[in-house]
């Protein structure tokens, strides 16, 4: 009976960890946490504190051990502790959390917020809960003073923090090639970037790989069927449904293309292109492209610097034959990992 009880702890504790994963792996995607201040989200704070009439309103995101606040008015820190934090229970629930008065809540009187500067009194949290049902934060007030909130503040709260989840959604787009799915130039290079930083700080190399379609000749003479735009979502789409969660493909410009492989060496990304001819056999046809691999080194202070010395590369590759990806030279290669 006891291994029973055991085994039903270990099965919970596993299920919250998975969950707490999911939830922290939903936040990273949208790469909020430590951004500047921005508009878009001041005007939401200052339309819930008008509606409202707070002193203290914020739009926190809960990363593993902290609150973070991307907006906040009446607020003197940008961060606290998460086990400490309203919101930290708020995002528990799939409801506005709302409390009258802390002193009277056995979880928050003894709050350091409660019992010290800003003498919080009450509180209501609504969770900000992304298209996949993850809560990532909420969007908050507060008051120091005991307090009730009707049925159109608990609405238009509601309301705001649509407003908040629509607001990362739309960065989210504007970094996607509608065509493709690829991330744009711009959302590659802070991918890149995060590449060296982390190279910087645990010297984990990472491999860039830059090629460029030859579309025109495919489409001339192997799939004249096909339209450009068509044979590029054919290509692109399956290789990113491919790669790992950690890595990335970017539209550079036109048919060029750039894959970051990260925590691999050039001569793994080398060995994971052949992946791409099998992935590419339902078009029953051959893909012409040229290619360049460029691993990290000391010398790549900023992403450019990483970018210029494959397109280098990829230059000098033009400069030789295509590579097709079903012949039988030694350099066959394929783009999937």
């Amino acid at each position: 009976m006891f291994v029973t009880s055991d085994k039903k702890t270990d099965s919970d504790n596993r299920l919250q960890f998975q969950a707490e994963a999911a939830r922290q792996f939903a936040l990273e995607r949208y790469d909020i946490l430590d951004t500047v201040q921005e508009n878009s989200f001041d005007h939401i704070t200052n339309a819930v504190k008008l509606a409202l009439d707070v002193p203290s309103v914020g739009v926190s995101f809960l990363d593993g051990e902290r609150l973070w606040l991307k907006s906040k008015i009446g607020l003197t820190t940008s961060e606290v502790p998460r086990d400490s934090s309203f919101c930290d229970y708020a995002i528990r629930q799939n409801s506005p959390m709302i409390i009258a008065d802390t002193l009277q809540d056995a979880r928050f009187r003894e709050n350091p917020a409660v019992i010290c500067p800003p003498f919080f009194r009450s509180y209501i949290g609504v969770p900000l809960t992304t298209p996949d049902g993850h809560n990532i934060g909420t969007l908050c007030a507060m008051d120091i003073v005991p307090r009730q909130y009707s049925r159109e503040n608990v609405e238009r709260m509601g309301q705001l923090a649509e407003l908040v989840i629509h607001e990362l959604e739309l960065r989210q787009q504007a970094n996607k090639d509608r065509l493709t799915g690829a991330l744009t130039r711009s959302g590659f290079f802070v991918e890149v970037q995060k590449a060296i930083s982390l190279y910087d700080r645990q010297k984990i190399k990472s491999t860039l790989i830059l090629f460029d379609i030859n579309l025109y000749k495919m489409v001339d003479h192997r799939f004249a069927n096909r339209s450009g735009n068509a044979m590029l979502r054919a290509i692109i789409q399956p290789l990113s449904k491919r790669l790992r969660q950690s890595d990335c493909i970017g539209r550079m410009g036109g048919t060029q293309f750039a894959i970051l492989l990260t925590c691999t060496t050039k001569a793994k990304a080398m060995q994971a292109t052949e992946e791409f001819q099998r992935k590419m056999e339902h078009l029953h046809s051959s893909v012409l492209f040229d290619v360049s691999f460029c691993e990290i080194s000391s010398e790549m202070g900023i992403c450019h610097d990483w970018l210029e010395q494959a397109n280098v590369d990829l230059q000098i590759a033009k400069q030789a034959d295509r590579i097709e990806i079903n012949d039988d030279s030694d350099r066959q290669y394929s783009l999937a990992g």
